[in-house]
C-alpha cells in the first residue's frame, strides 16, 4: 500500500519519502517477534512527491501563519530542543512569602450531573479509539509495486507480508524479494535473519510435506533454497534423510510384499512392523495400515486359493466349478491376483478336458451337462459350445436311422475352420455320409432276409456284402452276415444230426460207431460243429466204456481175491485218454499204496524196536531204506526226524555234565545254560530240567558262601540261575539284599560337596 496522501507534507514533519513513511511504521514480522529495523534515510528524498486533491467537503489544512508571542515567564527554546525556565528559582536571601490558605473543591452532588458526565465520558472514548482505528499505519500494495525503484524498506516489508502467510510460494517469494540486494546493505543483518527464518520455515513445511508422504513435493520445495543463502547447507543433509528413509521403507514394503507372495506371513508382519518405526509418518501410519490389510487379505486369498487347488485335485464337476468360484473372488488388488487368474484358466482346461474324455468314452449326457456349466467368464463358450454340438452329433448319430444321420451331419457343421474339433467334425461328417449308403444296403437284406429260403437268405448275404469293409456300418454287416450264413448252415446240416441220433438210440457199440460217422459230416466251422462234436464225445464215451469196463472188472475181482500185483495190471491195460481210465487209475493207486505198505512196513517196525531199545542210530538207518514216494515214507521221515531230536538232546545233556565236572560256578553256569538247549519234549528233557534246578541251588549256595567276603562276586554268581529253575526266586531274593547292603557302603564312599 502507498502513503496516505490526506496527509500533507508539514504533518509528516518534513518527511516526504515513501520508504521513510514505511520505516517509521512499528509491524509485526512473519516470525512473530517486533522488528528491529532501523531508520535509515530516504533513497529518494529528492523526488517531489505529487500532491492528491483534497477529498470532496474536506479543506485542506491553512498555510502556518506567523506565531503569537510567547507571554512572559514561559520557557525560550534553547539549542537542541531544550527548555529554559524564564525565571530562576528563589534565591535563599529573598524573603518567603507567606503561604496561601488551602481551598477544598466542593463536587456538584446531583445525579443529573454526574449521569451527564458518565455519558460524555464514554462517548469521548468510544470516539477516540474509533479514531486512532481509523489513523493506523496503512499497509504497502505490494503487488502494484515497481521493484526495480522500490527501496529496500519497502522490499523488506513486502518480504514479510508474502513471509507471514507461511506457505512455501510466498516464502521463496520472500527470500527473491530481498535476497538480492547488495551484501553491505545497511539493512543486510536483518534481512539476513530474516532469510535464514525463512529458509528453515520453508525446510520446516518441506518435512511437513515428506511426512505426509510426498516426498518429490518437498525435495523440490527444498532444492529451491537460493544457494546463497546460510540454511542451504542444511538442504543437502535433509534431502538425503529424507530419501534415505524413503528408500528403505520401500525396501522394507517390497520385502513384505515378497514374503507375502511366498505366504510367510509372520516375516511380512515383521517387515510392516519395521515401518513403525522408519521416521516417516506417512509410512508409519497409511502405509503401515494398507501393507497389513494387505498381509491380512492375502491370507485369506491364500487360504481360498489352497482350498480351490485342493478342490481341483480332488477332480469332478462340482469340485472344479467350486475351485473356480473360489479363485475368481479373489480381487485384482491382491498379490494373488495374477495366480488365481492362472488358476482359473487351468481349472477351465480341466473343465474341457473332462468333457473331451467324455465325448471320447461316447458319454454324451455328461458333455452336454459339463459344458452347459462352463462359467462364461471363462471364455471358452467356443470350445464348449463345440464340444456339445459334437456331443448332440454322436448321440443323434448313434441312432442309426438315415433322418438321424442327417442331422448330426448338420450339427457337426456348425463347427466352424480353425476350431480345435474341427478335423474331428469332418471325419465324423464323412464317416456319416458313408453310413448313410450303408444303412440303405442293411436295410434292403434285411428285407430280403425275411423271406427264411436259403435262396432268400443268400440274396440277403449278397446284398450285405456291398458294404465295404472300411465303411462305419462294415461290423454290422458282417454280423448279419454270419447270422443269415449260420442259418443256411444250420438248415443244411441238420439232416445228419438227425440221423445219428436215430442210430444211436439203438444203444449197441455197432449203432453208435455209424451215428459218430453220421455226425462226423459236419464241417468244422459250421454252424452244427459244435453240437456234432458234443454228441460225438457222448457217443465215444459210451463205446470206451463198453469195451474197458471187462478189464477193470477183471482188474478188482483179483484184488478182491488178494492178488493186488495181478489186478494191477489188469487195470493198467485201460489206456490214457479213455472214458474209464482216471477210474483205473485210482484203483491202481490204491492197490499199490497196500502192496507198498506191504512191503516197508517190516523196515518201520524193525526201527520202532531199535528206538525202544534206546539204539537210535539203527533206528534211524533202518527208517531210512523207505524210499521217496512210497506209502509209508511221510511216516518214516516223520520218526527220523524225531528220533534225530531226541539224540541230539542226549548229546547236550552229555555235553553239559561233562561242562559241570569242574564243579566252579563259572563251570556249572556253562553247564546251565548248555542244557537249557534240551527240548522238553524229548525223553531226557525231564531229566534236563532236574539237573538244572540242582546246579541252580549249587550256584545259590556258592553265591551265598561268597558273600561273606565278596558281596558283587555273589551277585554275580546268583544272576547266572536261569528264570524258571526252582532255585530262581531264592536267588533273586538274595540279590535284591545283598544290593541293599551295598548302598549304605556306597553313600560312605561318595565324595562331600
Amino acid at each position: 500500500m502507498t502513503r496516505n496522501p490526506e496527509i500533507p507534507d508539514g504533518g509528516r514533519s518534513g518527511k516526504s519519502s515513501n520508504s521513510a513513511g514505511w520505516t517509521s511504521q512499528k509491524r509485526v514480522p512473519a516470525s512473530g517477534r517486533p522488528s528491529d529495523r532501523k531508520p535509515h534515510t530516504s533513497e529518494n528524498s529528492s523526488q517531489p512527491v505529487p500532491r492528491k486533491a483534497p477529498r470532496p467537503g474536506k479543506q485542506p489544512l491553512p498555510p502556518p501563519t506567523d506565531r503569537p508571542q510567547r507571554p512572559a515567564g514561559s520557557a525560550a527554546p534553547a539549542e537542541g530542543g531544550q527548555q529554559i525556565p524564564a525565571t530562576l528559582p528563589n534565591s535563599p536571601l529573598e524573603a518567603p512569602k507567606p503561604p496561601r490558605p488551602k481551598r477544598f473543591l466542593r463536587l456538584p452532588t446531583s445525579w443529573a450531573f454526574w449521569g451527564i458526565l458518565v455519558v460524555l465520558l464514554s462517548g469521548g472514548l468510544g470516539f477516540t479509539a474509533v479514531a486512532l482505528l481509523f489513523n493506523l499505519p496503512a499497509l504497502p500494495n505490494c503487488p502494484a509495486i515497481f521493484w526495480p525503484t522500490a527501496s529496500a524498506s519497502l522490499r523488506l516489508s513486502c518480504a514479510q507480508i508474502a513471509a507471514s502467510k507461511q506457505t512455501a510460494k510466498d516464502l521463496l517469494e520472500a527470500i527473491a524479494l530481498v535476497n538480492g540486494l547488495p551484501e553491505d546493505h545497511p539493512l543486510r543483518p536483518e534481512i539476513d535473519k530474516h532469510l535464514e527464518e525463512w529458509s528453515r520455515e520453508i525446510l520446516k513445511l518441506g518435512e511437513e510435506s515428506f511426512q505426509a508422504g510426498q516426498l518429490a513435493e518437498a525435495i523440490a520445495m527444498a532444492r529451491k533454497i537460493p544457494t546463497g543463502v546460510p540454511a542451504y547447507k542444511l538442504v543437502d543433509e535433509r534431502v538425503n534423510r529424507w530419501q534415505s528413509i524413503w528408500s528403505k521403507a520401500e525396501s522394507l514394503y517390497k520385502k513384505a510384499e515378497d514374503e507375502v507372495r511366498e505366504s510367510n506371513w509372520t516375516q511380512a508382519f515383521r517387515d510392516a512392523v519395521q515401518l513403525v518405526y522408519i521416521g516417516n509418518n506417512y509410512w508409519a501410519t497409511t502405509k503401515y495400515d494398507q501393507l497389513v490389510n494387505l498381509i491380512q487379505s492375502a491370507r485369506e486369498e491364500s487360504a481360498k486359493l489352497d482350498k480351490a487347488f485342493q478342490l481341483s485335485k480332488s477332480g469332478g464337476l462340482d469340485n472344479l466349478l467350486e475351485a473356480i468360484k473360489l479363485a475368481q473372488a479373489i480381487p485384482p488388488s491382491s498379490l494373488a491376483y495374477k495366480e488365481a487368474q492362472g488358476a482359473v484358466t487351468e481349472f477351465g482346461r480341466k473343465l474341457i478336458d473332462m468333457a473331451q474324455e467324455a465325448l471320447d468314452r461316447k458319454d454324451w449326457q455328461t458333455v452336454i451337462l459339463i459344458t452347459s456349466k462352463i462359467p462364461e467368464s471363462l471364455n471358452l463358450q467356443s470350445e464348449a459350445q463345440d464340444l456339445k454340438d459334437l456331443a448332440s452329433a454322436q448321440s443323434r448319430a448313434q441312432k442309426g436311422t438315415v433322418s438321424d444321420l442327417e442331422d448330426a451331419i448338420a450339427l457337426a457343421q456348425k463347427l466352424n475352420p480353425g476350431r480345435p474339433l474341427y478335423d474331428k467334425a469332418q471325419d465324423l461328417i464323412v464317416r456319416w455320409q458313408r453310413e448313410i449308403e450303408d444303412v440303405a444296403h442293411l436295410d434292403r437284406a434285411r428285407e430280403l432276409a425275411k423271406g427264411g429260403t436259403v435262396g432268400d437268405l443268400s440274396a440277403a448275404i449278397a446284398e450285405a456284402q456291398l458294404v465295404p469293409s472300411t465303411n462305419p456300418r462294415s461290423a454290422e454287416a458282417k454280423s448279419l452276415v454270419n447270422n443269415w450264413t449260420s442259418q443256411i448252415e444250420t438248415v443244411e446240416d441238420r439232416p445228419y444230426l438227425a440221423r445219428a441220433d436215430q442210430l444211436a438210440s439203438l444203444g449197441d457199440m455197432s449203432s453208435l460207431q455209424e451215428a459218430i460217422n453220421e455226425a462226423s459230416q459236419v464241417g468244422q466251422g459250421r454252424a452244427l460243429y459244435t453240437e456234432a462234436r458234443r454228441k460225438i464225445r457222448q457217443w465215444t464215451d459210451k463205446i470206451e466204456r463198453m469195451q474197458d469196463q471187462p478189464y477193470l472188472d477183471q482188474a478188482t475181482g483179483l484184488a478182491n481175491a488178494g492178488d493186488l500185483s495181478g489186478a494191477i495190471a489188469a487195470a493198467g491195460q485201460i489206456q490214457a485218454g479213455r472214458a474209464l481210465y482216471q477210474e483205473a487209475q485210482g484203483k491202481i493207486r490204491r492197490w499199490q499204496d497196500r502192496v507198498e505198505r506191504v512191503q516197508d512196513q517190516p523196515y518201520l517196525d524193525q526201527a520202532q524196536a531199535l528206538a525202544s531199545s534206546g539204539n537210535l542210530p539203527g533206528a534211524i538207518t533202518a527208517a531210512g531204506q523207505i524210499r521217496s514216494g512210497r506209502a509209508l515214507y511221510g511216516e518214516a521221515q516223520e520218526k527220523i526226524k524225531s528220533w534225530r531230536t531226541e539224540l541230539r538232546s542226549q548229546e547236550i545233556l552229555q555235553s553239559a555234565y561233562q561242562l559241570a565236572n569242574p564243579g566252579t560256578p563259572d563251570a556249572i553256569a556253562q553247564a546251565v545254560q548248555t542244557a537249557r538247549q534240551v527240548r522238553n519234549s524229548t525223553r531226557v528233557g525231564a531229566e534236563a530240567r532236574e539237573v538244572i534246578n540242582r546246579w541252580s541251588y549249587q550256584l545259590l549256595a556258592m553265591a551265598q558262601d561268597q558273600a561273606r567276603n565278596d558281596v558283587q562276586r555273589a551277585i554275580a554268581i546268583a544272576q547266572n540261575i536261569p528264570d524258571g529253575s526252582s532255585a530262581y526266586t531264592d536267588a533273586q531274593r538274595a540279590i535284591q539284599g545283598w544290593k541293599q547292603s551295598l548302598e549304605p557302603q556306597s553313600l560312605e564312599n561318595s565324595p562331600s560337596f
